[in-house]
């Protein structure tokens, strides 16, 4: 059943950091008003609510009571994500959730499941997905110009300072659910799956190499077969001196793709003119894992707009639950592999 409404009151669970990307994106949704925003740490959420004009609570259950609220938009710890979203659930509420979607398989089955029983839309934030660089390349993939896909490559060699993981949360294995993979790159995997379809092969090898009071990766390498016989090599780090532009390369057997800093830097393709850029990327620092903050904010507009027009048009978010478990299994799937030794077939038993 379709839904007319002309905008959308929404709640925000979680005040850290990446709260302040949600919010800005918020601000040029004219469908959404945010109403409430909420977090433990009662100052942290006052403050937050004064800076957008809006209400607060210090509590998730306070905030689902309410009645003006129709989508929660949740910015907590990764290993919070589906615990806090199935009381959202249950609370009739729809959901946006910040990557990962959740850090265990159980967890985010749970989440997807809860959605369904309650009959309220899930979507999560991938935001490169909404780039234009990515919406380009997902175009002519998904129109053969490239012809067969046969390889591909990312590399995230970002920095993180000891500080970054001093926050109680980030580098737990409770709350992160793991380092540069499940916490950094997982926005280049989720590409990776994005234009490659399902991985269906791994091995893998993960360490601490940088950060000695860390308790998962701080660098992970892994090669993927995919399904129909491509092959993929994948990177991640958070302990790359001074930090690198995050780096993809698609190869079909009709084009080669370069994007670096999430700008294309090769382009040649059969039949088209072809595009090489020189120097260094224009908009980007080496270690911002969203790319320039504007890009950023609208690329997270751009998803949550979608999961209003998917209320809307009672139709299924483009990122919805399952779309966002493929990342997170294939990151413990490279988490398994270098804990056994083994290469690790997908789906995930």
């Amino acid at each position: 059943m379709t839904v007319s409404r002309s905008t959308f009151g929404v709640g925000v669970i979680g005040c850290g950091v990446i709260s302040d990307t949600h919010l800005a994106a918020l601000r040029l949704l004219p469908d959404a008003r945010l109403v409430a925003v909420c977090d433990k740490n009662e100052a942290a959420a006052q403050a937050k609510a004064e800076a957008h004009g809006c209400d607060w609570h210090g509590s998730h259950h306070e905030l689902l009571e309410r009645g003006d609220i129709d989508i929660v938009n949740l910015t907590v710890p990764s290993g919070l994500h589906a615990r806090l979203g199935v009381d959202v659930a249950n609370a009739g509420k729809h959901i946006i959730v910040e990557k990962p979607i959740d850090i265990r398989l159980e967890a985010i089955d749970a989440l997807i499941a809860a959605a369904a029983s309650n009959g309220v839309k899930l979507g999560a934030i991938y935001q490169l997905r909404a780039y234009p660089t990515y919406r380009r390349l997902k175009e002519a993939v998904d129109r053969g110009r490239l012809g067969r896909l046969l390889h591909a490559a990312v590399s995230v060699p970002w920095f993180r300072s000891d500080e970054y993981y001093a926050d109680g949360w980030h580098g737990t294995r409770a709350l992160d659910g793991g380092g540069a993979l499940m916490n950094q790159s997982i926005h280049y995997l989720d590409l990776l799956l994005f234009l490659m379809g399902p991985a269906v092969r791994v091995a893998g090898f993960t360490g601490a190499l940088g950060h000695a009071r860390i308790e998962v990766e701080d660098c992970g390498s892994a090669v993927v077969l995919f399904e129909g016989g491509a092959q993929g090599v994948i990177h991640g780090s958070t302990c790359t001196y001074l930090g690198r532009p995050a780096r993809l390369e698609l190869h079909g057997a009709r084009g080669n793709v370069h994007v670096e800093a999430n700008e294309v830097r090769l382009w040649e393709v059969e039949g088209e003119p072809a595009e090489r850029y020189e120097g260094p990327p224009a908009a980007t620092a080496a270690s911002d894992p969203r790319g320039g903050l504007e890009d950023a904010v609208r690329a997270h507009a751009a998803q949550i707009q979608d999961l209003i027009d998917a209320i809307r048009e009672d139709r299924e978010p483009q990122l919805n639950g399952p779309e966002a478990r493929r990342a997170v299994e294939l990151i413990l799937a490279i988490y398994r592999s270098s804990e056994t030794g083994t290469v690790i077939d997908l789906p995930l038993g």
